[in-house]
């Protein structure tokens, strides 16, 4: 088969999400946690939308994965899992990405799939705040605010969380927890009001 300059590029570009979630992998499992490493490119399936960016192709991406996880529960064990954010394969079996944000985006995909309770987003700031604290000393997080205020927050130029991300969580009424990664034990920002949505 032969690529494309795109293809070989999207390829490349997802090699650190698949690097770092194998070792992180292999480091839970060395400290006697059972995981099992996903690589999302084998389960995740999208197809190109545009200017809206890849619209992920829900019906089979669950079928694929609901298939590869049968292959890892035994009965009697059922491993936790270490998936791969940005991601994923074309109509085609074609490796792609999510493009921008596409870890985030990874992360409510996943958590619409495998009906989970909560979205937990690592970033560099303490949740979502106020203002921009670099114009505003004094901005500090919000404690909880809703799905449409989070959207126009990021329509606005707020940049902790992309409306896209919110879209599989939306559907499930499943609360975002917006947290810092260097301060581990700030409360951070809760995102959650149910909505109607649908999706195919």
């Amino acid at each position: 088969m032969r690529f494309k300059g795109e293809q070989i590029l999207e390829l490349v570009s997802g090699y650190g999400e698949v690097w770092s979630a194998g070792v992180l992998s292999q480091l839970l499992g060395h400290q006697g946690y059972d995981f099992e490493f996903v690589n999302a490119k084998d389960v995740l399936f999208v197809e190109d939308g545009g200017r809206n960016g890849p619209e992920v192709l829900w019906k089979r991406s669950r079928e694929t994965l609901q298939k590869h996880l049968a292959t890892l529960d035994t009965g009697d064990r059922r491993p936790h899992l270490v998936i791969t954010g940005y991601v994923a394969s074309t109509p085609d079996g074609v490796a792609t990405t999510l493009k921008r944000d596409g870890s985030d985006f990874s992360a409510s995909i996943f958590a619409h799939l495998l009906q989970a309770s909560q979205i937990y987003i690592w970033t560099d700031v303490s949740g979502v705040l106020t203002a921009d604290p670099r114009r505003v000393p004094g901005a500090r997080p919000l404690e909880c605010i809703s799905y449409n205020e989070a959207m126009e927050l990021a329509f606005f130029g707020a940049k902790v969380i992309h409306p896209k991300t919110m879209q599989p969580a939306i559907y499930d009424s499943i609360p975002i927890y917006v947290k810092n990664t260097f301060q581990p034990q700030a409360p951070g920002t809760c995102i959650h009001v149910p909505s109607e949505a649908t999706m195919q």
